[in-house]
């Protein structure tokens, strides 16, 4: 879009995709000694240890290379699998009350698949969900199975009514 010129400083996080620790700032050197003589949460913090860095690097390396190419085809490949309209590695299923979803995350676990139950107080009362979060490294076949876990958890559960309003 030809705005990089007006963005005042960038900031990530190496937690994510990088699948390591920390983060990073960007900005005009201006910025930069502000952060690092008045922001509390950076000066009394530790620094990353050199195997973080170098870690940080590799990752870098790879993301921005064929391989991370490679990856990220394969994880919309998996993401499409498992729900066609995600935009998003990361797939909320509606489950209503908090019992319901700890309940479908046990029986998950039992079939081998860590999903979470993410209920309140992360989410509203009501509307506890499970929390699918898909990986390149995923096999198809295991996206297959996972997604005919859920089919079975939902044919076999009530409906979900809508979250009451106090």
């Amino acid at each position: 879009m030809g705005l990089e010129s007006e963005v005042d400083f960038q900031m990530g996080t190496f937690s994510k995709a990088a699948g390591l620790a920390g983060g990073y700032v960007c900005a005009n050197r201006a910025f930069i000694d502000l952060l690092v003589n008045r922001a509390r949460g950076f000066i009394y913090s530790t620094a990353p240890s050199p195997a973080l860095a170098a870690s940080i690097e590799s990752a870098l390396e790879i993301i921005a290379g064929e391989d991370g190419d490679r990856m990220r085809d394969t994880l919309w490949e998996r993401i499409h699998l498992l729900d066609g309209d995600s935009r998003s590695a990361i797939i909320p299923i509606l489950m209503g009350e908090n019992e319901t979803a700890l309940s479908a995350s046990d029986t998950l676990l039992e079939k081998g698949f860590l999903v979470p139950a993410i209920r309140y107080p992360t989410v509203p009362r009501g509307s506890a969900r499970l929390r699918v979060t898909l990986s390149a490294a995923h096999e198809e076949g295991d996206v297959l199975a996972l997604k005919d876990a859920l089919s079975d958890l939902q044919a076999h559960s009530e409906p979900t009514p809508p979250p009451h309003e106090p």
